[in-house]
């Protein structure tokens, strides 16, 4: 302000003369700054704001995942606590309708897999441009890659942990025994129809040396 006030002092001969172009265009300048000033802290705010959107947004989002995770536990905790306190005769009917719908996932996937294999591969092997069989070789491997990932996706989701809790309840109940190597990994991993197999397999063979129902 004092800067000012010396810069008048000194100029006042100057803006004496032309009093209303000096206070226009001080008005002018005046106006463009606060233009500019205003630009810059709205661009500010605008970007506080924005962030505290996503803030917010990742929030509700680990909020709802929270949920998610805890209904999941609970429905796990519910489904051990039905397993571990049916008797002998429940854990084997139940294991074996399990192991049937573990046999009915890997029919369907292998149908889809055949599918496949009777359109691309055939379609390829059928080619006689070099071109034109490199192209359907990618959409074949494509699709069969697909069809893994989905296959995997759905054990992961529907069997992987039912098939660990009822092997866990199946050997806490039957007499020690010697298991294959990779029985156990099987069950964390099945990488092919081999793996699934086997893990129906070994669930049938330890729920079939449980007592039937009114035995």
């Amino acid at each position: 302000m004092e800067r000012l006030i010396d810069l008048l002092e000194k100029n006042w001969g100057v803006v004496s003369q032309a009093p209303l172009a000096f206070f226009l265009l001080g008005a002018v300048a005046f106006g463009l700054a606060y233009a500019a000033a205003a630009w810059k802290f709205s661009s500010q705010i605008e970007q506080v704001k924005s962030a505290n959107d996503t803030l917010r947004e990742r929030l509700q989002l680990k909020t709802e995942q929270t949920e998610t995770y805890r209904e999941r536990a609970l429905k796990y905790d519910e489904k051990v606590a039905a397993v571990a306190q049916s008797d002998s005769a429940d854990l084997r009917e139940r294991t074996l309708a399990f192991v049937g719908e573990i046999r009915s996932f890997m029919e369907r996937h292998r149908r889809n897999d055949d599918l496949i294999q009777g359109n691309e591969w055939v379609e390829m092997t059928q080619s006689r441009d070099e071109a034109e069989k490199q192209r359907l070789w990618h959409k074949f491997t494509s699709a069969m890659s697909r069809a893994s990932s989905e296959r995997m996706s759905e054990w992961e989701r529907r069997f992987k942990v039912e098939a660990l809790m009822l092997r866990d309840e199946l050997l806490s109940r039957l007499p020690k025994q010697e298991r294959p190597e990779r029985a156990d990994f099987n069950y964390e991993h099945p990488v092919n129809y081999f793996g699934y197999c086997e893990v129906a397999d070994d669930l049938e063979r330890m729920a079939k040396q449980l007592p039937r129902a009114g035995a």
